[in-house]
Parts: structure tokens; sequence; C-alpha cells
């Protein structure tokens, strides 16, 4: 609805200030236009979300269906052998993407790298299976940058699978995020893994 009575007559200002800019304009991700003007919103039908303009770029917000999501899930499928030694730490080599919105990472590859436009706060999960035992003061760890949080798996005799619960992380455009683990059982044991971020906000 108009913020105020239209004058008599109608002025081209008054409409575009108070219809034209108001409208949310339904297009799809090929027909948007260039990031220029701050405060724009456009119902992305395709994307199945709302995109906002900031002035410079395009960045995603509130999605209606599963399209719209932003994020990765990707996974290694094929035995990754990880060396003995604890303390030292060795990163995932995703090599299977089931879901990658944005270009996030390219298979095989240890790094995901967020990209322009969208930073903002992720939640996730990672999970790594060992083929034994990684044996006592073993860790697994997501690192952005060079700031690792680590996860202890304890000692003595472990459970074979470790996990990283990620109830919400900010994330910069730009910052590089991996997983990495260490073992400690005496041998190389073999890892499969999966990992999915999914970001819930600017």
């Amino acid at each position: 609805m108009p913020d105020t009575s239209p004058p008599n007559p109608a002025t081209s200002s008054w409409e575009t200030a108070n219809r034209r800019n108001q409208v949310i304009a339904q297009l799809t991700a090929g027909s948007l236009p260039a990031a220029a003007t701050e405060g724009r919103m456009f119902a992305v039908t395709d994307r199945d979300r709302y995109e906002f303009d900031t002035g410079s770029v395009l960045v995603p917000g509130p999605a209606w269906g599963s399209a719209g999501r932003v994020g990765w899930s990707v996974s290694r499928a094929a035995n990754q052998s990880i060396s003995t030694g604890t303390g030292t730490f060795t990163a995932i080599d995703w090599d299977t993407e089931a879901t990658d919105t944005d270009g996030f990472l390219a298979v095989t590859d240890s790094t995901v790298t967020i990209p322009t436009g969208l930073g903002g706060l992720y939640t996730g999960l990672a999970t790594v299976t060992w083929a034994s035992s990684p044996g006592a003061n073993s860790s697994i760890e997501l690192l952005i940058g060079a700031t690792a949080w680590r996860f202890p798996i304890g000692a003595g005799t472990q459970m074979t699978t470790s996990s990283i619960s990620i109830g919400a992380i900010a994330l910069a455009a730009a910052s590089v995020a991996s997983i990495r683990v260490s073992q400690g059982s005496g041998g190389a044991i073999n890892v499969t893994a999966t990992w999915q971020m999914w970001r819930l906000s600017a």
C-alpha cells in the first residue's frame, strides 16, 4: 500500500516512491538486474528465495523451498589414510558433492571458501568414521583460517565415529574452512567422512 495519499494529479516521483519501489519483483536468476540500489528485494522464482540488493552485490534472504538453501553437503566416500601422530592434523579431502549451492568448493579438495556476498551465520555437522579405533588423545577439528575448534576424541579404546556439531558460527566472505583429524593409534587408519553446513542468516 502507498505510504501517503497520491497527489492530484499523481506525479511520476510519487508513483516511483510509493508504488514501484514497494513492489517485490518476481524474477528468475537469469533476469536479475545488477546490484545497484541498496534495499531492493527480489523474489527469485527458480531459486525459491528472496534476494536483497546491498548496493554492490545481491545476497540471499529467506527461502520458501529447499532450492533456496545456501550451503554445502559433501563426503569422503573413498578411504583416506590418516597417518598416526597425536597433534599432527590431516585435512579430509572431500571427493563427493551431494549439494553445493554456490560454488563453495571443487572436489577433490580439502577446503571450502565462502563466496562473495555469502558471509553470515552457518550451522552444520561433520562426521568422521574410522576403520579402527583412533587410540588415545585423538582429535577432530574445524579449522577456519588459522583458528581451530578442536574436540578431543578421548583416551583408550574409542568409538570409531567422531563428530563436530556446529550450532552457529560466523563465517565472512573469503573465509577458508576445513575439517582435520589427528590420531594416535600407532599406525595409519582409513577414514570416510561427511560434512554439511547451511547458511542461517547474514
